[in-house]
């Protein structure tokens, strides 16, 4: 065997031993996250009771002062059945991870998960919701706008899991039409109460969408909302009010030249305030 040959060999070699390490390194990371998703789930319990405090009453009373100050447009809802029947222990998963935010829960994309904040948009990239740090990462809030939920577009980021988790699923509604007409809300938990956006917007666009951008103006709030509408790859029932503020999920789409960022917007309908 001449000593090209030899030398291509050892390279192809060492090239797959390689591969297969990044392979096994992937899957037990991914395995990681999705454990650790597994064990945060008994802070989000179906049926439970919602959490009611002093804290929570207070702030809800603050807030609702503060509505009434401002004239925002927020409209409350009193009947709980019509909010999902999921109770968040926000201390405990505060105490987990001070950067815990909110908790995140679209049906229709399979979202169930909670929310950071962190210092910047690289962070939580590659770093779990205990902080530990693995590829996978986990769903967090763009660093810029308000956790409170007041910004006019609130980001919300995820990779797109191969696993399903995080935001694996969300290309449901484009994958599947009766998903969108079988649940059109996402839902945001905070302590003080349960905010609902109905979906008016989902569509693919590159890696470097101009829809990424936080408005600052009120002009480019109006601007951003009819250009989502218009990009949408079906005309929802929902209908987007400059007066009322709205949520984004993105995830990553593809690979290599065919890569994309996957964007669904929602905008808000009502809250129930504990």
């Amino acid at each position: 065997m001449s000593k090209g040959r030899i030398i291509v060999l050892v390279i192809a070699s060492i090239a797959f031993v390689v591969s297969v390490i990044m392979v096994i390194r992937s899957t037990l990371e991914y395995r990681a996250a999705e454990n650790e998703y597994a064990q945060l789930e008994q802070y989000a319990v179906v049926g439970g009771a919602d959490p009611v405090s002093s804290e929570n009453t207070a702030r809800a009373d603050e807030e609702e002062e503060e509505e009434e100050e401002e004239k925002k447009v927020l409209t409350r809802n009193y009947n709980r059945a019509d909010f999902p029947d999921i109770a968040v222990d926000h201390d405990s998963l505060k105490k987990i991870n001070p950067s815990y935010v909110c908790w995140l829960y679209a049906p229709g994309a399979e979202v169930n998960h909670p929310v950071v904040q962190g210092p910047d948009n690289e962070f939580y990239l590659h770093h779990t919701f205990e902080r530990s740090k693995n590829s996978s990462g986990c769903v967090f809030m763009d660093h810029e706008v308000d956790p409170m939920l007041t910004s006019w577009n609130t980001f919300f980021y995820g990779h797109n899991m191969k696993n399903g988790t995080m935001f694996g699923h969300l290309k449901n509604y484009i994958n599947n039409s009766a998903v969108y007409d079988k649940d059109k809300y996402i839902y945001v938990f905070r302590p003080e109460g349960i905010y609902r956006y109905e979906i008016f917007s989902f569509y693919l666009d590159p890696t470097d969408s101009k829809m990424y951008y936080t408005c600052q103006t009120f002009k480019e709030y109006r601007a951003y909302l009819r250009e989502a509408v218009k990009k949408s790859v079906r005309e929802c029932e929902a209908k987007t009010d400059p007066d009322k503020n709205i949520v984004t999920l993105v995830t990553c789409s593809g690979s290599g030249s065919n890569k994309q960022r996957f964007f669904v917007h929602g905008v808000f309908k009502d809250v129930y305030l504990y």
